[in-house]
């Protein structure tokens, strides 16, 4: 690399010696940084526009300084940069040095004036996570879109809903996609809200206490495109709360997609039979031939897990720090990353796996017809039409199952008589229904159509369901436009500002 810096290295000023040579590799975070690399140069470009146009350096220094930082952003994107640990403590040191050892310390030593490692990565986290959370948040609601589509191909696919993995009541399979893509949207806005947080600036704090220089913090947060300051000088380099929420955000999602993928590998099993997963996300088996093994979804579990666990890690590392900056800090980079990485991959492949799912709706419905999960219906007809309380309903409903199972009946083949009995037997007195109203209760196809209340799977409220999923799908697709586009518009003005003091 160009730009060369003595033994001891830019920082080592109080210290005689140089590091030693496994402790130096101990320290370095810089094979991590790889991340935050031209995050870094464009914090370091807008704090040395900030400082010309406070007069604090000269255009002339500023422009050999930012001539100098493009060249070396040129030479990482073309694979010319050698990161060397023993060398250098992070990408800062790194950036810093080349810039000195091209310019000299009379110029080049200039480019970090009135800022402190502390201030500067806090920023380089800050300006990578955004994009990592728009970009996830993208990748959300192409999911939740997905979802959405595929619900309204299943409006009319009969399904027995779950509880405890048991028949619970009969619904339809609209309104599980339905329930997932709530899900997803609600992580959309905890996404949103999250930006908010991360995209502050905090430089300008300095070490811990801000700089008697007259440093423009608002005139850099401008330039990045953030939204506002992280204003205290302590909060702007001691706090790490952003980052664990971004890790907390995607955990959540990570495990709404564990839970959808655990029913879709049931599902998908021949004694379930309701799924069939696309050739594509499936795996066979090295020695047995009928295999198709759901390891994509099994790995979605797992990939879950790791996040958890990452999360957790990035608390642990974090609850003991004392206030300001300490290098127990510069290890939450890399599982914030992973989470990041793994979370993103993720969503992306269940997207596409959704869009190819085949679900056997001639299977789904058999086995809805064949369910007892009428029998809350039953109970509610009784409660309208017989006068009974809940828990007499209950309890007559519930014998009519007992003697039903004991006679491998369903409760539309039982019929009114083993109602009747059931009551006697119960309650101690005949009760019964019109015979309609029983067949109306008893009957999965049409237990769905009857439901009342909000948010139920009938197809009046599937429909407006569905219709709110897309406008607020929609609504939060602008949203994220906007946010990319005030982000493009920042990064066009600061590129205009480095290239006039370049030219």
């Amino acid at each position: 690399m160009s730009g060369e810096v003595g033994e001891g290295g830019i920082y080592r000023s109080r210290l005689g010696k140089p590091m030693e040579r496994e402790a130096a590799q101990y320290l370095s975070s810089l094979l991590e940084d790889v991340e935050i690399f031209e995050e870094d140069i464009d914090g370091t470009e807008a704090h040395v526009i900030m400082l010309q146009e406070q007069g604090i350096i000269t255009r002339s220094d500023a422009g050999k300084i930012l001539r100098t930082l493009e060249e070396l952003r040129e030479e990482w994107r073309q694979g010319k940069i050698k990161l060397d640990p023993e060398k250098f403590e992070d990408v800062h040191e790194l950036i810093e040095a080349y810039v000195v050892g091209r310019l000299g310390l009379q110029i080049g030593g200039k480019m970090h004036t009135g800022r402190s490692r502390n201030d500067q990565v806090a920023l380089d986290i800050r300006l990578r996570l955004r994009r990592r959370i728009l970009n996830l948040w993208g990748e959300v609601l192409r999911l939740a879109e997905a979802l959405r589509l595929k619900a309204s191909e299943e409006k009319k696919t009969l399904m027995v809903l779950y509880t405890h993995t048991q028949h619970a009541q009969i619904g339809f399979l609209s309104h599980y996609l339905i329930s997932y893509a709530e899900h997803l949207l609600r992580d959309a806005e905890r996404l949103e809200a999250c930006y908010r947080h991360v995209n502050l600036s905090p430089l300008g704090a300095s070490a811990i206490g801000g700089s008697t220089l007259p440093l423009d913090r608002l005139k850099v947060a401008e330039l990045l495109g953030f939204e506002g300051l992280v204003e205290n000088s302590i909060d702007a380099v001691s706090s790490r709360d952003f980052l664990l929420e971004a890790a907390c955000q995607a955990a959540i999602l990570m495990v709404h997609l564990s839970r959808m993928a655990e029913d879709l590998v049931l599902w998908s099993s021949s004694e379930f039979g309701y799924v069939e997963l696309p050739d594509e996300f499936a795996s066979p088996s090295s020695i047995m031939p009928q295999k198709k093994n759901p390891c994509v979804l099994e790995l979605v579990r797992s990939r879950a897990g790791r996040v958890c666990g990452l999360l957790a890690g990035l608390l642990a590392s974090i609850k003991s720090v004392p206030t300001g900056y300490s290098r127990d800090l510069q290890d939450v980079k890399p599982p914030l990353w992973e989470i990041f990485n793994l979370t993103e991959s993720t969503v992306k492949i269940f997207s596409s796996l959704v869009e190819g799912l085949k679900f056997n709706r001639e299977r789904l419905g058999e086995n809805a017809l064949k369910s007892y999960a009428s029998a809350l219906d039953l109970a509610e007809a009784l409660i309208k039409e017989a006068g009974l309380s809940l828990r007499e309903a209950h309890r007559v409903v519930g014998e009519m199952v007992r003697l039903c199972l004991a006679k491998g009946l369903t409760l539309q083949e039982a019929g009114l008589p083993l109602l009747e009995k059931a009551s006697e037997k119960t309650l101690g007195r005949k009760v019964s229904l019109s015979l309609k109203t029983f067949r109306e209760a008893v009957n999965p196809a049409s237990s769905p159509m009857r439901r009342a209340t909000l948010g139920s799977p009938s197809p009046r409220e599937t429909l407006r369901m569905l219709k709110r999923l897309r406008d607020e799908i929609r609504s939060s697709e602008r949203m994220l436009r906007l946010k990319l586009r005030n982000l493009e518009k920042a990064e066009r003005k600061l590129r205009n500002k480095v290239y006039k003091l370049i030219s």
